[in-house]
């Protein structure tokens, strides 16, 4: 049960009800972390221009749903595991690459640099070494890549304690264990 209020697309208005209309046109439904993150239009407003500014970015869509998958595996948010599952299955991944890259690996070795990486910047003390660094660089990823995958970390923080705080409910089909 949720814990935060819910704004729902009827009780919407002003700027909230705006956003709303955007993401009902986009996706076809409210989904539940928008209705909470909501209770803020700033904060709305905040996270859906992040995200659709990324998606000009250079990262593809396969490698920004890998960095999600990464830190919400880390921070266990079943919300984001199943959302994150589900458009990482739409940019191409299976769902086997999905479990693999929730389990700190990937085939490919681009993506698996990616992967490392991501892992290596969400320890607690939240640093990466040279080598890390380099390693990444050397799978062909560049500065500016590695400023939208931390920009993309950052974001996915974000919803995964906004959804952890909220309880928000699981609209999406959840995503397998990992065992």
């Amino acid at each position: 049960m949720a814990r935060l209020n819910v704004v729902t697309p009827q009780q919407a208005s002003g700027r909230v009800k705006e956003l709303f209309d955007g993401i009902q046109a986009s996706v076809g439904m409210i989904p539940q972390i928008y209705q909470g993150v909501a209770n803020s239009a700033a904060a709305l407003e905040g996270v859906l221009h992040l995200g659709k500014t990324l998606s000009t970015g250079q990262l593809s869509g396969t490698e920004i749903e890998a960095v999600k998958l990464v830190v919400s595996q880390a921070y266990g948010c079943n919300y984001c595991l199943a959302v994150h599952t589900l458009l990482g299955k739409k940019h191409g991944l299976t769902e086997n690459e999905t479990i693999a890259i929730r389990r700190g690996t990937a085939e490919a070795p681009r993506l698996g640099a990616l992967v490392d990486f991501v892992n290596s910047v969400m320890r607690p003390e939240g640093s990466a070494t040279d080598d890390t660094v380099r390693a990444v660089r050397a799978a062909g990823y560049n500065d500016a890549q590695v400023a939208e995958i931390l920009l993309v970390v950052a974001q996915t923080v974000f919803t995964n304690l906004f959804n952890r705080v909220h309880q928000t409910p699981v609209d999406f089909p959840p995503a397998p264990g990992i065992a």
